[in-house]
This record gives structure tokens, sequence and C-alpha cells, in this order.
């Protein structure tokens, strides 16, 4: 895509993606556990992104680390983590939203060729959803 010096690049196609963290993965530098939000293939141009955050669908008995890795290829580096707080959900008592903070003021941005993935530092059966939001450049 080229690019015209002093102008702005907008997200050209919305996207949303979901995925469901079930297996603990600690191995921070080489993670193992892991479950795609973005492919690298699917990244062409760049990605923005405005929103990501984590919902647990299972009882949390000690804080999660959810890590956010961006890669190519083989290789993966750590970029955000946020903590999940305990909670055990029940009809009264929401599954809380644990939000990496990202928006339109503060957006992830990934450069072409590079994917995203995410993981947790604890097991967790029932799974924890992770949702991805914002658009391809």
């Amino acid at each position: 895509m080229p690019v015209t010096a002093n102008s702005i690049i907008t997200p050209q196609t919305a996207i949303s993606r979901t995925a469901i963290l079930t297996t603990a993965d600690i191995a921070w530098n080489a993670p193992v556990n892991i479950v795609n939000l973005l492919l690298a293939a699917d990244n062409v141009n760049g990605f923005r992104g405005t929103r990501l955050y984590a919902i647990p669908r299972v009882a949390i008995a000690t804080a999660n680390n959810i890590a956010l890795y961006e890669y190519t290829g083989t290789t993966y580096t750590l970029i955000d983590s946020a903590l999940m707080a305990v909670v055990t959900p029940t009809a009264s008592v929401a599954n809380a939203k644990t939000d990496f903070g990202y928006s339109e003021d503060v957006p992830l941005i990934v450069r072409a060729g590079y994917g995203l993935v995410a993981a947790c530092g604890l097991s967790a059966a029932n799974g924890i959803v992770v949702k991805l939001e914002g658009g391809l450049l």
C-alpha cells in the first residue's frame, strides 16, 4: 500500500476476533500453549487495535496473568499482559472483565506481517475468553 507523506492511514477492514484460553503457559520467552487472535497472514498492511479484554468462564481462585504476544514465523515477543483478578462468577456476581486498556486514543499497533496470540498463566478448565477488536490497515 503506497503511503503519501503527511497523510493518515486509517483501518480499511474492521475485525473482531475471539480466542479461548484453557491451558497454562509460563514459558514467557518461548510460549507453547497459545491461541491465535490475529494471523500474520491476515495482517498484510498492519493492524490498529482499539479494544482487548479477557473474561473468565470459570472461577479464578488465584490471580491469573493473561499475556499478549506479537509473532512472526516462530519468534514470539511478549508485548503486554494484564492480571486477571480473583473472582467466582455466579448468578449475582459478574464475570470480571480484565481490560488491557487499548482505545481509539491509545491503540495497539501491530506492524504488517506480524500476528497476535494470547496465553494464560494458570489453566482454566472452562476457559478464559479473550476478545480483540480493531481494524486492518
